[in-house]
């Protein structure tokens, strides 16, 4: 998934602390609230606040070291990892276009190639970073009715990207569920096309903060195949219908979280 994104304070790494944080007032009349003041009450939940002036962070993903840093408008993505055959293998996606580089020397590769590298670096940095990322012109929102999960009051938001700026999968389907007292992204589903298709349905799961931002993995459930409508994800979730098929486990995070 293609999709568009810290004065400094250095981190030590692995600086964990507790998940409180200052919940960002809610509307004493629930009908009032609006898709973006969701986004924007997340956003500070999370401590992504400064994001858009100033982001660096560097993070582990199975095995991959990615970076990124993120100054205005211009950003520069990274990712590391040694591929099957021992080469050390840099990936820098900015503003420009992906380039790859291979033992230190420029790797030529065909426009497939090159799309399909950029959309992998730039979806995990994209799921790292949420919510911040729901801020980007491209993004469509929609409020969507509350939902209850675990004993606990949602607010579900329907997200859908522009075709112009949204990325290779631009039409992909987006549901965001914030929780209704803390304001942070607990829940998230998208269902997809390519490859038959398929529902995913995430899980925030291992909650700390770094820096004051709030980090977290995700337990990954999901099916593949062509039920994949979106709007009944949260009911197929608690009646046990999505096995589990993964876990999204980041490690080794450093931030300099811009103000």
């Amino acid at each position: 998934m293609m999709r568009p994104f810290l004065a400094a304070i250095v981190l030590a790494p692995f600086a964990l602390l507790c998940t409180c944080g200052p919940a960002p007032a809610y509307p004493e009349d629930a009908e009032s609230l609006t898709a973006g003041q969701l986004i924007e009450r997340a956003i500070t939940a999370h401590g992504m606040n400064g994001w858009d002036t100033l982001a660096r962070l560097t993070f582990t993903f199975r095995d991959r070291s990615y970076g990124v840093d993120k100054r205005g408008g211009t950003f520069s993505y990274t990712r590391e990892f040694i591929d099957s055959t021992g080469s050390a293998i840099r990936d820098v996606l900015t503003n420009e276009g992906l380039e790859r580089f291979r033992d230190g020397r420029p790797d030529s590769l065909t426009t497939k190639d090159s799309i399909a590298y950029a959309g992998s670096v730039n979806s995990v940095r994209y799921f790292f970073m949420l919510p911040y990322g729901l801020r980007d012109p491209a993004v469509n929102a929609e409020l969507l009715d509350s939902v209850a999960i675990d004993g606990k009051v949602y607010d579900r938001l329907a997200v859908t990207f522009d075709r112009e700026g949204g990325g290779t999968d631009f039409d992909d389907a987006y549901h965001y569920f914030f929780d209704r007292a803390s304001g942070e992204l607990d829940y998230l589903a998208y269902n997809f096309a390519v490859e038959e298709g398929g529902l995913r349905f995430r899980q925030a799961i291992n909650k700390r903060r770094v820096g004051g931002v709030l980090v977290q993995d995700y337990i990954n459930y999901g099916v593949d195949g062509r039920q994949r409508a979106i709007d009944s994800v949260v009911e197929r979730y608690l009646a046990g219908e999505l096995p589990e098929l993964s876990r999204i486990e980041n490690t080794e995070v450093r931030i300099e979280a811009g103000g």
